[in-house]
């Protein structure tokens, strides 16, 4: 991926009615061009940056709209080049106009160039520009607050923190190489192999924190499994506080996986109510039930609903598409029971609920996201989000632990300084020092135009 250096233009708000919307202008001749759309009472060409005007676009003698129009100069601005905002009524129609004007000297910007431009001009990392889209996206409090970290700096600061470290081991052993029969003191071997320890623990707690990351990011997912009839249905509408699933004494009336998302505790909850896990001829029903296999595979946690009848059958094929500690047993219809039956559930592992008389939904809510332990101090210090970034991590821990295990079975100062340089590239690519077009393209394709 080439940066080019036209000028670029877009719409940056959604479409339809509103108080304002805004049209964003970059590149070198942006102001040129919007000068000549503009009448204003100072020139707009001699505005001093980061200041706003007040005036008229004008297409020819015909007055498109009253405007403000805002200006930051190179390098002050999102960009890292001259930017020009102007600010119209909201209404497509008008904004429409005025993007068909600039259009006229300038090129509709791709989707997310905006804030491609500003990575290459360095004015963000791939971290902070990965972060953007996020913030956008951001549907609960913590994944607003994971995307403001980020785009803060905190995962950024994080990766330079561990470059300088690995940088700093690389320095004495290519020292080590490079002056072999100088007079340069002795590499203590024992302290660098415990400082690489040090660093590779280090890693590894950053590495861990991605699977928590991605569910601030895109979900907790969890799936509610079990017998026709048993009430998945019920307990689904009922965190939902709304009638999504349809719920009859019918079995099998879930002949496909329903999905809806909630916030919780401020963070995003996927709830998957998926067809009964049962034998059945019914065509329909079956692909259901395939599909239902799929989500359940993939989801953090699996609720286990029974209605009184224990289904050891059922709870043993469900063993086999997720580990053990992935399920919560859940005793539903419990106003059905008395106390003491209801004693005997909870001592075998039940969390017992009622949808009738919503009694223990808060504390099955409390159970699944009770694991989730993302603390401000640790958004702070920077965490990994996305698969990208957890998979190159990955790659600088196996090529971290090849190095220790270069130095422990002596193999050479040649073998470990290749390793580090393994290492502290993956952890380049993260921040976007070291990237390929694939990367960059997959990023910046899911932003809005505008953005």
């Amino acid at each position: 991926m080439e940066y080019r250096n036209d000028t670029i233009c877009a719409i940056s708000t959604p479409p339809g009615i509103s108080g304002v919307a805004l049209i964003r202008v970059s590149g070198n001749k942006s102001i040129e061009i919007v000068s000549e759309i503009l009448k204003s009472k100072k020139p707009f060409k001699t505005a001093k940056s980061h200041t706003i005007q007040f005036g008229l676009i004008i297409d020819g003698k015909q007055v498109i709209d009253e405007v403000y129009v805002s200006i930051f100069k190179t390098p002050r601005s999102y960009t890292g080049e001259d930017v020009v905002e102007i600010t119209c009524h909201g209404n497509t129609f008008i904004a429409n106009q005025i993007l068909e004007l600039l259009l006229q000297k300038a090129r509709l910007a791709e989707p997310g160039e905006f804030t491609q431009r500003a990575f290459f001009n360095n004015k963000i990392d791939l971290t902070q520009a990965e972060a953007v889209g996020d913030l956008i996206n951001a549907k609960t409090k913590k994944s607003h607050q994971a995307a403001i970290e980020q785009l803060e700096g905190s995962l950024h600061h994080k990766i330079e923190e561990l470059l300088n470290q690995l940088t700093e081991y690389r320095t004495l052993i290519e020292l080590e190489i490079d002056f072999l029969e100088q007079d340069v003191p002795d590499i203590d071997i024992k302290q660098l192999g415990k400082d690489l320890q040090n660093l590779l623990r280090e890693l590894k707690y950053l590495s861990s924190t991605g699977d928590e990351g991605l569910i601030l990011k895109e979900g907790l997912k969890v799936s509610l499994v079990g017998a026709p009839n048993v009430g998945k249905s019920s307990i689904f509408n009922a965190f939902l506080k709304t009638e999504r699933a349809i719920v009859t004494p019918i079995p099998g009336t879930t002949r496909d996986y329903l999905e809806e998302a909630i916030a919780l505790r401020g963070y995003l909850v996927r709830f998957f109510d998926t067809a009964g896990l049962r034998e059945t001829s019914d065509h329909l029903e079956m692909l259901g039930i395939q599909r239902s296999y799929e989500i359940i595979k993939n989801s953090h946690k699996v609720l286990f609903i029974i209605d009184g009848k224990e289904n050891n059958q059922e709870f043993e094929k469900l063993k086999q598409l997720v580990e053990p500690d992935k399920i919560i047993k859940v005793l539903n219809k419990a106003d059905l029971f008395s106390i003491d039956k209801l004693k005997v559930f909870e001592n075998k592992g039940f969390v017992t609920c009622s949808t009738v008389e919503k009694t223990g939904l808060k504390k099955l809510k409390d159970f699944l996201i009770k694991n989730i332990r993302i603390s401000d101090e640790e958004l702070h210090s920077g965490i990994l989000n996305n698969t990208r970034q957890i998979a190159a991590v990955k790659r600088s821990i196996s090529s971290l632990d090849k190095a220790i295990k270069s130095i422990k079975n002596d193999l050479g100062f040649e073998f470990t300084a290749f390793d580090l340089k393994e290492a502290s590239s993956a952890l380049e690519e993260v921040i976007g020092k070291i990237t390929t077009d694939d990367i960059l393209n997959q990023i910046f394709e899911n932003f809005c135009i505008g953005k």
